[in-house]
């Protein structure tokens, strides 16, 4: 589905992507398109069922083993068939009972997410090859066995159409999470950190240094919040080896050389002032140094806020300096 299939993104007002929680609504299209992939073939290669009477040895496929999938399912998402407490007024779902993939069972963002990556890694687009309809009322499906090389061929068809489907959901319910080109669900992190990170690819000339801030970068779009004190750390590692990068690791002349070549002019003691701040608030907080006189950063907002200020100023002095990969 294009970018700008609804009234609300063509005229600039699409629900900006900023919720980190699954929504119910997100959730019933999320179930429901799982539903739809089982119901067309998209899960039978990995789930196969073999339902024709003219093909005693189970050559054909015939659709998707549901139950197979669900308890595959089960055994990997284990959170989402644990007990569930109906509501008084749901008659019909007795408390204790479970109902997989239930629409109007709403499970928690990470078990919700879980079960996108699961699906996404086991889809397919199915080839519609026969029909039975006339006496055994079934399809028989097969799927393309060649070897095919990402480089070339890209992605398998099935899989992009899931992450078509599922992008668009995320996107129009305002959630931060993406299903990548790799079939996992990443966090888009804070819409103001997007645009520093998107093209944030470092060649400093200094592989430890390049390491250390692509790592950073990942671990800050993980979906583990624990992961985002990681990122912050190793931001502030990269932030203090930037320092040593010019004359051969002289700290002191280093930072005048590297602030020489990325602002000449006045902006420079701006750039000074901000190297500055960044490297108190490293030492004050418990970014760099983790003794108990150490203050904490208060919640994750303030972790995204220092980890946006610090890699914004890194691109900055990398991309002034010719040392980031053009996009």
């Amino acid at each position: 589905m294009p970018d700008n299939a609804f009234y609300s993104d063509r005229v600039g007002q699409s629900r900006p992507r900023t919720s980190e929680e699954i929504t119910a609504a997100a959730w019933r299209g999320i179930a429901g398109l799982i539903q739809r992939r089982l119901d067309d073939g998209s899960l039978a290669r990995a789930f196969p069922e073999y339902n024709c009477p003219d093909d005693p040895g189970r050559h054909i496929i015939t659709g998707t083993d549901r139950n197979h999938f669900l308890h595959t399912l089960e055994a990997h998402v284990p959170r989402l068939a644990e007990p569930y407490s109906a509501p008084d007024d749901a008659w019909d779902t007795p408390s204790g009972s479970y109902l997989p993939l239930d629409p109007d069972r709403m499970p928690d963002t990470t078990t919700a997410l879980d079960v996108i990556d699961f699906v996404a890694r086991h889809i397919d687009q199915p080839t519609f090859t026969d029909s039975h309809t006339w006496r055994f009322a079934h399809a028989h499906y097969s799927f393309d066995t060649r070897e095919r090389d990402p480089f070339i061929d890209g992605p398998p068809p099935g899989q992009v159409q899931f992450q078509d489907d599922v992008e668009q959901i995320l996107k129009r319910n305002g959630i931060a999470f993406t299903l990548g080109s790799d079939m996992r669900v990443h966090r888009l992190g804070p819409p103001e950190a997007r645009t520093a990170i998107s093209d944030f690819r470092p060649n400093t000339g200094d592989p430890e240094l390049d390491a250390l801030l692509t790592d950073a970068v990942s671990r800050f779009l993980s979906r583990v919040p624990a992961d985002r004190q990681d990122a912050l750390e190793k931001l502030w590692d990269a932030f203090e080896r930037l320092k040593t990068l010019e004359l051969g690791g002289q700290k002191s002349n280093s930072i005048a050389r590297l602030l020489d070549n990325a602002a000449p002019g006045p902006f420079r003691s701006d750039l000074e002032k901000e190297f500055k701040a960044l490297t108190d608030i490293g030492n004050r907080f418990r970014i760099r140094h983790h003794e108990h006189d150490r203050h904490t950063l208060p919640n994750d907002a303030a972790k995204d806020y220092m980890f946006i200020r610090c890699v914004s100023l890194i691109a900055h002095v990398l991309r002034q300096t010719g040392r980031m990969h053009q996009t």
